[in-house]
């Protein structure tokens, strides 16, 4: 085999053989490598929980006993999302030429900075921006947000936590599954849902969990809300959990300061994209 791979690049030398990927459904290995960086990694940590499980595939090398450079492709409300995260020059060309043929068309992806260029030869790219993945390092201070009470949201409130979201936060990803993990609060003013904070990802098996659809009514906006309901949720997650992440775009200021007045921390940076193949090469594209 060795020797059929020297004489296909001797006849083409652009021929790049990638590396041997395998898909691998050891969920012990696989939390063992996601807890080396568990900031980087606390969503795909959490998807190990039979919860979300069903709908994840991950890929990987084996090395000897071990497993390395791990990505995750999870199927879930709208486009597949592929997670390749990893420090700067972790994925490679090899390691690109290997997983691009196992990926669907379109798909949704959050990469570490850098990645994005191993796609663009045969991928039409749409950049969605920088985001920063947040660990909560300092917790102690929930207590001191407000005397306003908020209420744990469950299925009966999905009618109008949708509202909310249509009116707040239209592109955000929200499945409707994840009101049963109880993980979910809300505050009212004037009868009305204006201010919800939740979690993209909860684990109680594997200590694990990630904030996300956090958002506040246009027209109430300023007011402390959204700091209420997310204190409210972090302050019922510590001791439940070792881990608490989020991700946000670096260019949303308010938020990342309502996170870091509670305890988060900024811990790595990534790129979100969405990508679509291309029907022709790049090269050919430009030199019509």
């Amino acid at each position: 085999m060795i020797k059929m791979i020297s004489q296909i690049q001797t006849l083409l030398p652009w021929y790049n053989p990638g590396v041997e990927l395998h898909q691998i459904r050891d969920r012990k290995k696989l939390a063992a490598y996601f807890r080396q960086d568990l900031p980087l990694h606390a969503y795909s940590l959490g998807d190990l929980d039979d919860f979300y499980w069903p709908k994840t595939t991950f890929y990987g090398e084996i090395l000897g006993k071990e497993i390395s450079r791990v990505t995750l492709l999870y199927h879930g409300e709208g486009l597949p999302v592929l997670l390749a995260l990893g420090p700067e020059g972790f994925f490679g060309d090899d390691y690109y030429h290997s997983l691009s043929p196992l990926l669907p068309d379109p798909f949704y992806a959050h990469f570490s900075p850098g990645l994005e260029k191993y796609f663009l030869e045969d991928y039409q790219i749409d950049d969605h921006g920088e985001h920063y993945k947040m660990d909560l390092v300092e917790p102690g201070d929930f207590g001191k947000t407000s005397s306003r009470s908020p209420f744990r949201l469950n299925a009966n409130h999905l009618p109008e936590l949708q509202k909310l979201f249509h009116q707040s936060y239209p592109e955000n990803a929200f499945d409707p599954r994840m009101l049963s993990t109880g993980r979910y609060y809300g505050y009212q003013f004037g009868g009305e849902l204006v201010s919800v904070a939740g979690v993209h990802v909860y684990s109680s098996r594997y200590r694990v969990a990630a904030l996300g659809n956090i958002t506040t009514h246009p027209d109430h906006r300023n007011r402390g809300f959204a700091r209420l309901v997310t204190a409210h949720l972090c302050r019922d997650l510590v001791g439940e959990v070792d881990t608490i992440g989020l991700n946000v775009k670096a260019d949303n200021a308010p938020a990342i300061h309502l996170y870091q007045s509670l305890g988060f921390k900024i811990a790595a940076k990534y790129g979100e994209f969405s990508l679509k193949k291309r029907f022709l090469p790049l090269n050919f594209l430009e030199k019509g």
